[in-house]
């Protein structure tokens, strides 16, 4: 059922980029293109014979370069293009099965359309060449990525553009625009229930003997790092080291967790250091970089007393979400009996069921059943942090015409679309093995 489908807009960077006029402008202004056209083939992630490789990688986060600054956006940021490009590659292996390639013709006709090469409103070749020579790209690499990306959108089409809605949905959605309900929702938070648990050692330890898997240690390296702007000082650490000497002023960075620490071409760098190889010398902007592998620290399982925070927080995320579920539990049935709640309440009037679905976590037939029933008090539903139980005051219908029923089909048609595709990449997830390292991109 599609009914209000905010739970599948999981895909919230775009899949791809849109091979159209300007096409090249976000990727020739985004700033440090160089470290995108790196001749690195390091994999990012391995998906079944294809690679995701760092330049990949490095290519799509550039597009999000302001948002990485915040630091809870990173992480997130960073988790969704592994997730996309991943989700890119496996589509690009089933385009290529389906031999649907964009032909040369195809990727000359984007080119030439994109006004970034244009002089005087015509596509010139020297125009062409010159604009990917300052962004270091060679003519051959940007057309074999407007060849994927054309690739891409073709296998999408041919996915999505048989997605059709029935009368049946398109009713129910309007349903879901057209009741307006006026009541109450009461909230048990995570937080507050957190606040009433204590987990004694035992449980700290019975959890982490349970859950032993979840502290896995992966192999891990130390490294020490110079930094000197004078190439000859830096040579001389260099030839220290290859002496088995170990100089002064060095920093030392445990990866992966303290992979942040390095840059995106640092930690390629030291991906490739080895007990047999343990020495690189590289130039990084005005400095020379030194990287010695001092220790390969083999995985294994964390030590408890290490993880004991650790285990705390997670053990402490399952009780709250268990006993946040029994209090909301309760909660619902103390409300149907008429007893005044303990809880909070956020008030709202004559609002869509709709707007309510984007904040709970409802199912088709719970919608209907507020929409349609004369109950008052339904729940609990999961919230993001925490439990939910509405109690609804007044129900009202209000008209929706003509235009906006057309507006209201195209939208449910775009994200049954999404659905669809969204689906069919979780299944092809599901039946490819899949292996990210995480090593190369900080531990995340």
């Amino acid at each position: 059922m599609y009914v209000l489908l905010h739970k599948y807009k999981n895909i919230t960077i775009a899949i791809i980029a849109v091979a159209t006029g300007g096409f090249f402008l976000w990727l020739f202004f985004a700033g440090g293109v160089s470290d995108i056209t790196s001749p690195s083939k390091s994999c990012v992630v391995e998906v079944g014979s294809g690679c995701v490789t760092l330049r990949d990688y490095r290519r799509e986060l550039l597009r999000f370069s302001n948002l990485l600054q915040n630091e809870e956006m990173n992480s997130i940021i960073r988790e969704q293009v592994i997730s996309n490009l991943t989700a890119q590659e496996l589509l690009y292996q089933k385009a290529k099965s389906l031999s649907l390639v964009a032909s040369d013709e195809e990727v000359v006709e984007v080119i030439k359309s994109d006004p970034t090469f244009h002089e005087n409103g015509f596509f010139t070749s020297t125009r062409y060449r010159e604009v990917l020579s300052k962004a270091g790209m060679t003519p051959e690499e940007y057309e074999e990525y407007v060849r994927k990306t054309i690739t891409l959108q073709k296998l999408i089409s041919l996915i999505t553009n048989g997605v059709y809605i029935t009368e049946k949905e398109l009713e129910l959605n309007l349903l879901t625009e057209s009741t307006l309900i006026s009541g109450s929702l009461y909230v048990v938070s995570l937080s507050d229930v957190r606040k009433e648990y204590t987990p004694e050692e035992k449980e700290l330890l019975e959890y982490y003997q349970k859950n032993r898997e979840s502290f896995k240690r992966q192999e891990g390296k130390i490294l020490r790092v110079w930094k000197d702007k004078d190439k000859e000082k830096a040579l001389s650490i260099y030839r220290a080291l290859k002496e088995g000497k170990q100089p002064e002023g060095f920093q030392e960075i445990r990866l992966p967790e303290q992979a942040q620490n390095l840059g995106e071409n640092l930690k390629a760098e030291a991906q490739t250091l080895n007990p047999q190889n343990r020495l690189s010398f590289r130039k990084e902007g005005e400095e020379y970089i030194v990287l010695y592998l001092k220790e390969v620290l083999p995985a294994g399982y964390e030590e408890f007393e290490k993880v004991k925070e650790k285990v705390k927080e997670k053990l402490l995320e399952e009780k709250a979400e268990e006993l946040a579920l029994k209090k909301a539990q309760a909660l619902l049935k103390n409300l149907k009996e008429g007893k005044n709640p303990e809880y909070r309440a956020l008030n709202f009037s004559d609002t869509p069921i709709s707007q309510l679905n984007a904040v709970m976590n409802m199912e088709g037939k719970d919608i209907v059943e507020i929409a349609v029933s004369k109950g008052k008090v339904f729940g609990p539903y999961s919230l993001r942090q925490g439990y939910g139980v509405l109690m609804i005051e007044k129900r009202s219908k209000k008209d929706i015409n003509k235009e906006e029923r057309k507006e209201l089909a195209r939208d449910i048609l775009s994200l049954k679309a999404q659905a669809i595709l969204t689906q069919y990449i979780e299944h092809m997830k599901k039946n490819t093995k899949i292996r990210v390292n995480k090593e190369l991109i900080g531990g995340g």
